[in-house]
């Protein structure tokens, strides 16, 4: 079977509905069925059918498709014939894409691999447009099942009503707008359905950026294009396991959902609305409010990643300009924490952050909210305490705990907590290395000779993921790749890595090989 077909059968009862069902499975010419009665199970499959409007602008090979033929309709009863004749007149030309939709009712949505970005795959666009325009009319259907004509389909009405009929539109129009201010060159006298496509103004060679892009062929624009409108971002409440996205929740303002923002990096690739390009204050006041979640990368259907454009965006807006306060005070937090812990300074530190005033002030330099409370810098970091209870214990299989920075100076409590769950287990706890003699990373959190503590240069591994998140990209490149330096002894074993903070679990899973692309551990 190509293809699954979703089929909801109800009753005064469960078992009546379930009865249903099982006639019509029965009854059905098919390569298998599912009766599903578990509400969660029926949602998990359903999210596919929601979803698709977005996954099928992939291809399975990662090639793009697009609306354009978003709902055709024909008689239910001829809907097999028309789908075998609309598969057969896409490979006729050339093209791929994969049908949903309301099979109910005859309704057909597809996204569809037209090249829009050249001019012989605009021609293909064109020429196949108008063959499946014939081919949809001559199953008695109608080219626009759900969702209206516009101008992706109004130059092609008169193959569906005929000339005579749409003269008569032209007229009745006429008689209420002659000045044809309402909505002009929808329906009547329409542009050519293959100009003002929205992809023609983007720029045709890649644009120089600092991440990597690799599900887009590391094109900044076609990461963009992954947005095609879907809206799954626009939710205002919380339903399920999706967090996408806090802040149009927030303030309810297209700019300030992910829809919004992929629309306005369009715009500002385009250069024909947003001029000044990575300067754009309009593109940074729109990002401003991104929590950098990722939220949108687990929840929009096409992947789009936010956080990652917004830094890269960050990256190329400062790019030789002084930056805001918090960029320097919160994007090198595991610096300036790190000082305290070396000048074991955490309680001036706390008993500075509890006069008001002095709170005040950090907060503005900091970028934090008045409401909200400085977090109090631990006295013993995590890796101390690691260090007086003699390291690692037991003879269970190793597994490296990542000693992110939020767990080392604020949150030790919850390292502990994790070494003693994973020793409870029977695995032995080991930290990732921190002393480098020479090149070579040595030690477990520590040294295990008085030479390497004399001739060592100190390190820590950090994910990067407040640098990340401020834009300051070639920084976070710097300590990244330091990072991997010492990592080297861990990569070369199959120790798993224990990440407690899932921020820090993010940025070490999408952002360090999206750049350090060119780096091949």
């Amino acid at each position: 079977g190509g293809a699954w077909l979703f089929v909801e059968t109800g009753g005064d009862t469960e078992a009546e509905a379930r009865a249903r069902a099982e006639t019509i499975v029965r009854a059905a010419d098919v390569v298998d069925a599912l009766v599903v009665t578990d509400p969660a199970r029926q949602r998990a499959l359903w999210r596919v059918r929601e979803d698709a409007s977005g996954t099928a602008t992939r291809m399975p090979d990662g090639a793009e498709a697009w609306p354009g033929w978003e709902d055709c309709a024909v008689p239910p009863a001829r809907l097999g014939a028309y789908l075998r004749d609309f598969r057969s007149l896409m490979a006729d030309h050339g093209l791929r894409g994969t049908p949903y939709g309301h099979f109910g009712d005859g309704c057909v949505h597809v996204r569809i691999d037209f090249d829009l970005l050249t001019g012989p795959g605009v021609a293909r666009f064109r020429r196949f447009s108008e063959d499946l325009a014939d081919l949809v009319v001559a199953h008695g259907g109608s080219l626009s099942g759900e969702h209206g004509d516009g101008r992706a389909r109004a130059e092609l009405l008169p193959r569906m009503y005929g000339a005579e009929t749409v003269a008569l539109f032209e007229r009745v129009k006429a008689v209420w707008d002659p000045d044809d201010l309402l909505n002009p060159g929808m329906l009547v006298r329409p542009a050519p359905l293959d100009t003002g496509l929205r992809f023609s103004v983007l720029p045709r060679e890649p644009v120089d950026v600092a991440f990597g892009y690799p599900a887009d062929g590391g094109d900044f624009s076609a990461a963009v294009r992954r947005c095609v409108g879907v809206a799954k971002c626009r939710t205002t409440s919380v339903s399920g396991s999706a967090v996408m996205c806090p802040s149009f929740r927030a303030t309810g303002e297209e700019r300030h959902s992910t829809r919004g923002r992929a629309r306005l990096l369009h715009e500002m690739l385009a250069g024909e609305l947003v001029t000044d390009g990575w300067r754009s204050t309009e593109v940074r006041d729109a990002l401003d409010l991104c929590l950098s979640c990722k939220g949108c990368r687990s929840d929009c259907p096409v992947e789009v990643d936010m956080a990652t454009y917004k830094a890269e965006f960050l990256h190329h807006h400062y790019a030789g300009r002084r930056r805001p306060a918090a960029h320097y005070a919160m994007g090198w937090l595991p610096v300036w924490l790190g000082w305290v812990a070396r000048t074991r300074s955490a309680g001036a530190v706390n008993a500075l952050a509890s006069v008001g005033p002095l709170a005040d002030v950090a907060k503005r330099l900091g970028g934090i909210a008045r409401e909200r409370e400085i977090p109090r810098v631990a006295g013993e970091t995590f890796t101390r305490w690691w260090r007086r209870r003699g390291g690692p214990s037991g003879e269970g299989k190793p597994v490296v705990l990542w000693p992110d920075t939020f767990t080392e100076h604020l949150s030790p409590s919850v390292g502990r907590a994790a070494v003693r769950v994973l020793e409870a287990a029977g695995l032995r706890v080991v930290l990732p290395p921190t002393l480098r003699p020479g090149s070579r990373p040595v030690g477990d959190a520590r040294s295990r000779s008085a030479l390497s503590l004399l001739t060592a240069r100190r390190g820590r591994v950090c994910c990067g993921l407040t640098y990340i998140s401020t834009g300051q990209l070639d920084r976070a490149r710097a300590v990244l790749r330091r990072t991997l330096d010492l990592l080297e002894p861990v990569l070369a074993t199959d120790a798993p890595l224990v990440v407690l903070e899932p921020s820090c679990a993010a940025a070490l899973r999408t952002d360090v090989p999206e750049l350090l692309h060119d780096d091949p551990r």
